[in-house]
């Protein structure tokens, strides 16, 4: 499938969206920011890619910093769904940093609605081949809705529910069909005799906390919009690649948030009124850590989607969780299921000044979508210190590189293997 040279399109765009906030400082986490640059910039990471040293000239004085060396791992906890459930279980954390990592969550009750502890994993085929796009339903045995989901592009799609036995049904085009799961059995295959194609569009948007925690980083963004330009591919006629916009801030902001709907940045009017609105954004607001997390999750997943067989995405980047609550905590898991109902993947981007509570909330939020957990790392020298999620099995790739994996691999269903990041060619270029 020719997607690639407008799937880099995007993943360009998003990289120096993510260096607006992939870097932002560890003392200064969530809303606060006092106006001085933090993070550590190592020597070689400081260099351009001829070795001299970067421009001050930037906004605010700040220093230029070359693009595509922002390091991040990724991690999918449905792909590793046994090393999920032992976070859960108390443990000895000395042994394995994992083991019962979140226990406390649920000796608390504070688990903010999720249920992510009872799966059931649903595989739709048609003639053997993975179905894209099937509304996938579990229903108990009193025919109540128990949750419902969309089947990703290897056909997969994930339903938590506590129930013990009842059916599942399976929805595409003018195929449809009915299993049974039970407590012995939640790993089902279903075959349709008829589904609805799959359309060749990926609808993507950003969500990026923009609070005064992320000021030093956004000058970054402006200054190298020009070099985003020159390095964008050519376009490929037969994807569509619609990108939408969300910045926020947290509640009682003057502005808590900014919104610019789908656009076709195949064709260079909407790119331009795209690369436009990322140009007009500045830091501010905030004033504490928590931020308007949930809220804008519940604007970014009611925005206006297609109903079709779509790829649709959610980059959510982030460095604080949503305010502790009982409406704070209920809104971000409704937006999180109704997301699981439309098909959207949310994939949460932690940068520095996360905390636990945001990797645990933001976790749920992939693993119930279907999307994929991504941290970026203390790897590449930039930025102050980043939250570190104990998963030594993740590959510490380029960012850039890994977003050009994750949205192929989700729009074709094949997801190439990460390359460590000292290895990525694409490193070879900026030095």
């Amino acid at each position: 499938m020719k997607c690639f040279g407008k799937i880099l399109l995007v993943c360009l765009v998003l990289c120096f969206t993510l260096i607006v906030v992939g870097c932002a400082a560890a003392d200064a986490p969530g809303g606060y920011y006092d106006g001085g640059y933090k993070g550590g910039v190592s020597e070689d990471a400081g260099l351009m890619p001829d070795g001299t040293e970067p421009d001050d000239s930037g906004d605010e004085g700040q220093k230029q910093l070359p693009s595509g060396l922002i390091t991040a791992g990724a991690w999918n906890d449905n792909d590793n769904y046994e090393l999920w459930l032992k976070l859960f279980v108390q443990g000895d954390t000395e042994q394995n940093r994992n083991n019962g990592k979140f226990f406390s969550y649920v000796q608390n009750n504070q688990l903010w609605g999720f249920n992510s502890l009872n799966r059931v994993k649903v595989n739709v085929t048609c003639d053997g081949v993975a179905v894209a796009g099937a509304e996938v339903v579990a229903k108990g045995t009193d025919d109540e809705v128990l949750f419902k989901a969309v089947s990703d592009a290897q056909g997969n799609a994930y339903l938590f529910t506590n129930e013990e036995s009842g059916n599942i049904i399976v929805t595409s085009g003018e195929g449809s069909a009915v299993a049974e799961f039970s407590a012995d059995e939640r790993d089902l295959t279903v075959e349709l005799e008829a589904r609805e194609t799959k359309l060749n569009v990926i609808e993507l948007m950003f969500v990026v906390d923009v609070t005064g925690s992320m000021g030093d980083e956004l000058s970054f963004l402006k200054a190298e919009l020009g070099d985003i330009i020159n390095k964008i591919a050519a376009n490929d006629e037969e994807t569509s690649i619609k990108l939408a916009l969300l910045f926020y801030r947290d509640h009682g902001d003057k502005v808590p948030f900014k919104f610019c709907d789908f656009v076709e940045i195949t064709e260079s009017a909407g790119l331009d009124s795209a690369l436009a609105m990322l140009r007009s954004q500045s830091a501010s607001g905030g004033g504490d850590y928590e931020e308007a997390v949930d809220e804008a999750l519940e604007m970014a997943v009611n925005a206006q989607w297609s109903t079709g067989a779509t790829t649709k995405l959610i980059f959510h980047v982030l460095d604080a969780p949503a305010h502790s609550g009982s409406k704070y905590e209920t809104r971000f898991n409704k937006a999180v299921v109704t997301a699981a109902e439309k098909g959207i993947r949310i994939s949460p981007i932690l940068c520095s000044g996360a905390a636990e509570l945001t990797e645990y909330t933001m976790r749920q939020a992939a693993i119930y979508t279907g999307g994929t957990f991504i941290f970026v790392t203390d790897d590449s020298g930039i930025g102050g210190e980043h939250h570190d999620p104990g998963l030594p099995n993740a590959t510490v790739e380029l960012l850039n590189s890994m977003l050009v994996r994750l949205i192929k691999g989700y729009h074709t269903g094949v997801f190439e293997e990460p390359i460590y990041w000292q290895d990525d060619p694409a490193l070879s270029i900026q030095k």
